[in-house]
């Protein structure tokens, strides 16, 4: 009897971990970014505005733990381009580890939300860019605002993740994840401090600015609210352009295809990427050796968008 007890324990702690079964974030305020408090002036907000009016703006959406930074050379190709561009520091990133350990991924969505819908009603043309978590928060704008009114007029995310551990995928990134839950628990972090970059130069990575360490609280938030996008995913019917690099060592590169098969998105277009470059191969729009092509690559898609819609005499806010 004691062993079918244990047996029954273990399966119940199991599937409690693995399912994150009856998880919600506790925490689903908006919440503001402190930015006047960031660790290096290179975590503040990138705000690129024409003088003259403007009818077409980028929202760019950085990952976790990281920082508008990560679209520095993305954000004035874009200008460049004619958009005005909207790069915001994520509430609890940029600032302290301990700040983010206060936060949760509704939090984060939430205050996304919000910047997509003040620049939504201010321009024509609203494209979007998520890198990463920022990928994924971009996904889900695109199944919350999908009606002709409020939808994104052209979608890019670049190594979104859908999932990060998944056996229905035969995919495993990290097998702690599945013991998060037990973990955050007893702490909210391990090992967290703030990154600021490398001396040594490799391809762009040494640039990179955020928080290194275990964040299990805001991590598990995270993974929760994936279920939900996975999901939702056949609710994106905007114009979307997928990116992805094959030995990516962040985000399992299978999370692409999952993508491609499960949107509704008219057109849909998805990318590749074999780098060889030593290092994650993961923030696509900082390494010099592809960041202009693909960036190219992402404004090309939005004219071609843009340019279709002006054809077609639609635009998103009329």
């Amino acid at each position: 009897m004691i062993y079918y007890i244990l047996i029954i324990a273990v399966l119940s702690f199991v599937i409690w971990n693995m399912t994150l079964l009856g998880y919600r974030d506790e925490d689903q305020q908006v919440s503001e970014p402190n930015v006047d408090d960031v660790f290096d002036q290179r975590c503040k907000p990138i705000v690129l505005v024409h003088e003259t009016p403007n009818d077409k703006a980028v929202l760019m959406i950085h990952g976790f733990p990281s920082t508008p930074y990560a679209y520095e050379f993305a954000a004035r190709q874009a200008f460049d381009a004619g958009y005005d561009v909207f790069v915001p520091l994520i509430p609890g990133f940029g600032t302290h580890p301990k700040d983010l350990e206060h936060t949760t991924f509704s939090q984060w969505y939430h205050y996304i939300e919000q910047e997509y819908e003040n620049i939504r009603f201010r321009y024509r043309f609203v494209a979007v860019i998520g890198t990463s978590m920022g990928g994924s928060i971009a996904l889900k704008l695109g199944e919350t605002f999908n009606s002709p009114a409020t939808s994104i007029d052209a979608l890019t995310t670049i190594a979104a993740p859908v999932f990060l551990n998944s056996l229905k995928d035969l995919t495993v990134k990290d097998w702690k994840l599945y013991f998060a839950r037990t973990v955050a628990l007893f702490t909210p972090s391990i090992g967290t401090d703030v990154f600021k970059g490398k001396d040594e130069e490799n391809d762009g990575d040494e640039l990179w600015i955020g928080y290194r360490g275990q964040f299990v609280r805001a991590g598990l938030s995270f993974l929760y609210a994936l279920k939900d996008i996975r999901k939702n995913l056949p609710a994106i019917t905007c114009p979307l352009f997928a990116i992805h690099d094959k030995h990516d060592a962040t985000v399992p590169y299978k999370n692409l295809k999952v993508i491609a098969d499960n949107v509704q998105a008219m057109p849909f277009h998805s990318k590749t990427v074999e780098m060889t470059s030593k290092h994650n191969r993961h923030v696509l729009l900082m390494y010099p050796s592809v960041r202009k092509n693909l960036t190219d690559e992402i404004l090309q898609f939005f004219e071609s968008i843009r340019t279709e819609n002006w054809k077609k005499g639609v635009t998103s806010n009329e």
